[in-house]
């Protein structure tokens, strides 16, 4: 995988809206021998036709009416790095021509100009369009989708992850929304935890992650209890069932019992119960353990 992320070979990223595209687009980047250089974000669908060209290869001064200097374009911006085509699937034919000979020869010209500048850099693009469905209706040529799609990863929606998936994404998301807000004296109860990890979440990780911040803004400190949910996960079943209840309470005790009780470190309570570390401090805090292991290893310093 590492050859492919430092080569020039151009990747495909498909996903629904809010999978973390452009997040992963950035992934590959940083992991990339060109993690030093730009990374250029040029979003396909914001252009309009008579700035596509402008603003993808630059032009010159007095090229057209308006062009007061001369305009360096994203692929000149990139200098060696990467560059982002997000919403390959918004641009027109006319567009995917331009963009195809691009791929094809590695040189461009700046509107204006009569001499070619070589690109230098890897692209990297990304769509929530079904790009096979589009070239079939003639909508999206396909030798542009051939060309840039040698290497396509597509991106999983939050309702195609596993429960224990989306709770660490959860986790995540709320430990990053606490150090971005100062947000410390903060918890969500089982009972709201369990609605927001059941949710369907249609907007996927953004609004996940939306909701999240806007509901802990708004308590800024104490638990979140089911009263604050909005509207859309008020919907969901968040009452426990008796057996899920009981198989909650039995998983609590062993935790307590593994990690307070024997004293075991979490390093080790998460290989001998069979889950990840991540996974592992999800369900301490998920059960309010942790609070118990720090007045324990406090006792034990003094």
């Amino acid at each position: 995988m590492q050859a492919l992320y430092d080569s020039k070979y151009p990747i495909l990223i498909q996903g629904e809206t809010g999978t973390g595209k452009t997040l992963l687009a950035k992934k590959i980047h940083q992991r990339s021998i060109r993690s030093n250089q730009n990374f250029i974000q040029c979003n396909l669908a914001g252009l309009t036709h008579s700035l596509f060209e402008s603003e993808l290869f630059g032009h010159l001064k007095g090229a057209f009416t308006g062009a007061i200097e001369n305009k360096v374009g994203f692929c000149e911006q990139v200098s060696g790095g990467t560059l982002f085509f997000d919403e390959i699937g918004e641009i027109d034919l006319n567009q995917q021509k331009k963009l195809l000979q691009l791929l094809d020869s590695g040189d461009f010209y700046k509107v204006g100009a009569s001499v070619k500048t070589s690109f230098n850099g890897r692209f990297i693009f990304a769509t929530h369009r079904n790009l096979e469905e589009m070239v079939e209706r003639g909508e999206f040529r396909e030798d542009l989708f051939h060309r840039l799609g040698g290497v396509a990863i597509r991106t999983k929606s939050l309702k195609e992850k596993s429960s224990t998936q989306r709770e660490e994404i959860l986790e995540q998301f709320i430990e990053e929304i606490k150090l971005k807000n100062n947000l410390i004296n903060i918890a969500f109860s089982s009972e709201v935890r369990s609605a927001l990890i059941d949710y369907s979440w249609p907007g996927n990780y953004r609004e996940m992650k939306n909701t999240l911040e806007l509901l802990m803004l708004k308590k800024s400190f104490g638990v979140i209890e089911k009263e604050s949910l909005p509207r859309k996960l008020l919907s969901i079943k968040t009452s426990s069932s008796d057996f899920k209840r009981q198989i909650e309470l039995l998983e609590r005790k062993i935790l307590v019992d593994e990690l307070v009780n024997k004293g075991v470190g979490v390093n080790k309570a998460s290989k001998s119960l069979g889950i990840s570390k991540t996974t592992l401090i999800a369900k301490l805090r998920k059960y309010g353990i942790s609070g118990h292991l720090e007045q324990r290893n406090t006792l034990k310093a003094a």
